[in-house]
């Protein structure tokens, strides 16, 4: 399924993003973390199925779109980029959502800090604050390759920052083939770890959005790869 929704979206980004792509694979630096943004309206319009998967399930489906982005740049390579003098394929780029003029700007998926509560987790969200504190940026572990031991398909896993940045194996192989392999044995793949710029911030909503006499609320914000060092605090930031 995923590979299906991969190529969805690398066909959404070669219809509208095209000359985003373009520029992201003539870029000279191919260790640079490069931000795509796409606007949410004109995914929904074009597909309300993926639009709604990636509202319901940021989480998996961000990595997906991602994998999009690589993809689409391999198509406008070999429709020519390649014979550009230092064009090449970057890794690292990440899809960011524009949820101007989108559903998503209603009040239940564009909440105030404040009234962020836990029927919040695991959708789209967007939030707008004040940064109030910027923290120093670090490294942190991010996604590693594993396989398995039975049938020899690789896969990634995300850390989960909420748990220490931990790995949780899958409970049986996620291969997606025609005849399941259930094994519940998987190996490290050595040297697969990519580590990413890793930053902390706190943002705090804006008094006008309050009523006289409430203290505005405050929340932590973790920012990686090309997020970091964005805002510095003082700032206006939606996230």
């Amino acid at each position: 399924m995923d590979s299906d929704l991969c190529v969805a979206f690398a066909k959404f980004l070669i219809i509208y993003h095209k000359e985003q792509i373009r520029s992201i694979v003539l870029s000279q630096d191919p260790m640079l973390h490069y931000s795509l943004q796409i606007d949410f309206a004109e995914l929904t319009e074009h597909d309300p199925s993926l639009a709604h998967l990636l509202f319901s399930q940021p989480t998996q489906l961000l990595p997906v779109f991602d994998d999009g982005a690589l993809r689409a740049q391999q198509i406008a390579w070999k429709e020519g980029l390649k014979r550009c003098a230092n064009a090449s394929i970057k890794n690292f780029v990440h899809v960011r959502i524009n949820v101007s003029g989108s559903p998503l700007e209603s009040p239940e998926s564009f909440p105030s800090i404040g009234r962020v509560r836990v029927k919040h987790r695991g959708i789209l969200l967007t939030l707008k604050g004040t940064v109030i504190r910027s923290g120093a940026i670090k490294m942190i572990e991010g996604e590693r390759e594993y396989e398995c031991r039975k049938c020899k398909h690789k896969f990634k896993l995300y850390p989960e920052l909420e748990s220490g940045n931990s790995i949780r194996l899958p409970s049986s192989c996620p291969s997606q083939r025609s005849r399941a392999c259930e094994s519940t044995s998987f190996q490290y793949m050595e040297d697969s770890t990519v580590c990413h710029d890793y930053q902390e911030i706190k943002i705090q909503e804006s008094t006008q959005v309050l009523s006289v006499g409430s203290i505005p609320r405050s929340m932590p914000v973790i920012l990686k790869d090309d997020l970091v060092d964005i805002v510095k605090a003082g700032g206006k930031c939606s996230f």
